[in-house]
């Protein structure tokens, strides 16, 4: 059983890649002595909501490559590499997506690959350093961490390579 139908192949996959960009990668919560946190991280930037407390230093909005910088462990600062990897690898497709949607008989005929496939394997990369980045975040962060939108990224990725185009 087919999931996309070919005809709709190339729109599902300019949805997708749309989708996984607004999609948070991770949501983190966690509680220390009566503050808790809520970390919501999307490729470009991350959000962090502290209740219970002002912290001094904090910085409740930061951009993709600043997180890295920001954190004080090793494990936490590649774990906001790979976010900014992530980051990196998506504007690739998300860039092709503008363009597939509104020329996609020309973007086809131009590459030598599918580019549904492409998109496929372009999100599943995006989907692969987030889930390591947020395997980090489990590891080495206290409460827990839900890697949303890597697992979003790597079924559409999976959803995409699979895809029967007749």
């Amino acid at each position: 059983m087919a999931w996309v139908k070919s005809e709709y192949a190339g729109e599902f996959a300019v949805l997708a890649t749309w989708l996984v960009g607004l999609a948070p990668w991770s949501v983190s919560l966690f509680e220390i002595e009566g503050v808790t946190v809520v970390g919501l991280r999307f490729l470009p930037f991350r959000f962090q909501f502290i209740f219970g407390a002002t912290l001094p230093g904090e910085r409740p909005f930061l951009w993709a490559w600043q997180v890295a910088a920001f954190q004080e462990s090793e494990p936490l600062a590649l774990a906001g590499t790979l976010g900014f990897a992530a980051l990196v690898v998506f504007l690739f497709p998300l860039g092709l997506s503008l363009y597939y949607y509104v020329a996609e008989d020309r973007v086809e005929a131009a590459l030598p690959v599918d580019p549904v496939r492409l998109f496929g394997g372009l999100l599943g990369l995006v989907g692969v350093f987030t889930l390591a980045a947020s395997g980090l975040f489990i590891t080495s962060f206290p409460g827990i961490t839900v890697p949303i939108g890597a697992l979003v990224a790597l079924v559409f990725a999976y959803l995409l390579l699979t895809v029967d185009r007749a």
